[in-house]
């Protein structure tokens, strides 16, 4: 039978093109049994409270849980997220820094953290259950701004309306017709309170008054999900499988082998008997007595193959999918060298860092800043008159993280004295990285020179940095 080459050239080019699509966006067997696509949004509201509950509990109740989240509010905000006023006034920028820390000791209405505390319980709300929920309020005396942690399942989740004039609610979050948050619907008592199951209804409470923070992964998304969501099936098979390992070998070393006793003069197993039943224990090197042949076999329990590795495995995942690395969640420096730890922590840094500036200090730290700088004005302390002049210059702040260790301090030293050397990056740059405040930095070393010089202490650094221009003899 002969073909025509032109007619199979056509229909090999007219099937490529029949087939031709994205593989995520076609059907067939492969995607059979496939989660249909759905608003995303719609998802997170649908299950974020059981996520939340289930997150909190592994945070509680699992050492990789505990460790996760200790890791990421530790390296978030560790000792705090601290201002540095930038009025061009340098007395102002002195009186505002130096009024802040002396209010941070009373910013937690409940009393039990200062402002730096209060920061890293909020950010821990945020990583475990998705969301932190505070209530703004004003100490009854001096008027000053204070804040009140509350449970984040207390903005009502039930609460969803649509309003004639355009507004609605979408979880006890209240929008004006033109998309602005106005308002939160928020529950008197927490779940699990004494309260909280006598079915009192939700309060209205103004924006201004409430600080919602939450890291928005979809569009429309209005309420947190849990950092944990993609982590919590993973984490509980793990929990099993741990579970199943341990309970195997305590078996295991329960029964060390089996004596067959012929005549039954050796005796048999310890326990209370019970008409035709006897009731016994596995004690730790039990030898059992069974009847049979004279011999002894000792136990040989089977080996459970590669299940350290495939447990390895799975923590890498959980820990991948927390946003930590796999020796920050488990503890395990084993496998670690200088080149793969600072590459790992340089990974994370970054990841920490757009955290920090993007979702910490935008939604938590700049609302309290501005709030602080208008009670200043309303008692007084700045004058409104100078402050409506040029409100920005007071509200002008600049949030420093806590500085981050490195692998090799030394290293990151000279490389920091070698990029100014070379005019690549400037001293405030590198002071400021490091967590400090480089004016109140720079008073320190002159405070520390003047009283050198007065005591008739010589000055000299024991090991300079070769090279440095900036180690003064």
């Amino acid at each position: 039978m002969a073909f025509s080459v032109i007619s199979i050239i056509k229909n090999l080019l007219s099937r490529s093109t029949s087939t031709r699509s994205l593989d995520a966006a076609s059907g067939g067997r492969r995607w059979r049994g496939a989660r249909q696509a759905t608003e995303s949004a719609s998802i997170i509201h649908g299950g974020a409270s059981v996520i939340a509950a289930r997150g909190a509990l592994w945070a509680l109740n699992t050492p990789e849980g505990i460790r996760t989240s200790e890791t990421l509010v530790s390296n978030f905000c560790g000792t705090g997220i601290t201002p540095r006023p930038q009025h061009s006034n340098p007395g102002v920028r002195d009186y505002l820094a130096s009024s802040f820390l002396e209010w941070t000791n009373c910013a937690d209405a409940d009393g039990r953290h200062d402002f730096y505390g209060l920061q890293a319980i909020l950010v821990r709300d945020m990583v475990v259950r998705g969301e932190a929920l505070v209530h703004i309020a004003h100490d009854l005396i001096t008027g000053a701004p204070q804040y009140r942690r509350l449970h984040p399942e207390q903005l009502d989740r039930s609460k969803t309306q649509l309003f004639k004039t355009g507004n609605r609610i979408t979880q006890g979050v209240e929008f004006s017709a033109n998309g602005k948050i106005i308002a939160y619907w928020i529950r008197p008592s927490a779940p699990g309170e004494a309260l909280a199951g006598i079915g009192l209804t939700s309060t209205r409470y103004p924006a201004s008054a409430v600080i919602h923070m939450f890291r928005q992964l979809e569009p429309g998304q209005v309420r947190g999900l849990s950092w944990f969501a993609g982590v919590l099936l993973p984490a509980r098979d793990l929990d099993a499988l741990l579970d199943a390992m341990l309970v195997r070998a305590k078996v295991g070393a329960m029964f060390v082998g089996s004596l067959y006793d012929p005549d039954g003069t050796a005796g048999g197993m310890e326990g209370e008997q019970t008409d035709q039943t006897l009731d016994t224990t596995a004690e730790p090197g039990t030898i059992r007595v069974e009847t049979g042949s004279g011999r002894v076999e000792w136990s040989d329990p089977p080996d459970s193959g590669d299940t350290v590795n495939f447990a390895k495995s799975i923590h890498r995942r959980i820990a991948s999918g927390a946003g930590v690395t796999y020796e920050q969640a488990t503890g395990d420096y084993s496998q670690v060298n200088y080149s793969s730890s600072r590459a790992s922590l340089l990974e994370f840094r970054r990841f920490a860092e757009g955290v920090q500036h993007n979702t910490i200090i935008h939604q938590l730290c700049r609302p309290i800043w501005d709030n602080f700088v208008h009670w200043q004005v309303l008692t007084g302390k700045i004058s409104a008159a100078v402050y409506q002049q040029n409100r920005t210059e007071f509200h002008a702040v600049k949030w420093l993280p806590p500085a981050w260790q490195w692998v090799d301090p030394e290293k990151d030293a000279k490389a920091a004295v070698l990029e100014m050397d070379n005019l690549i990056r400037s001293r405030s740059e590198i002071v400021a990285e490091r967590g400090y405040d480089i004016e109140a930095l720079d008073r320190e070393i002159a405070a520390d020179h003047a009283r050198e010089k007065k005591m008739g202490i010589a000055a000299k650094p024991k090991n300079p940095v070769k090279g440095d221009k900036h180690a003064s003899a």
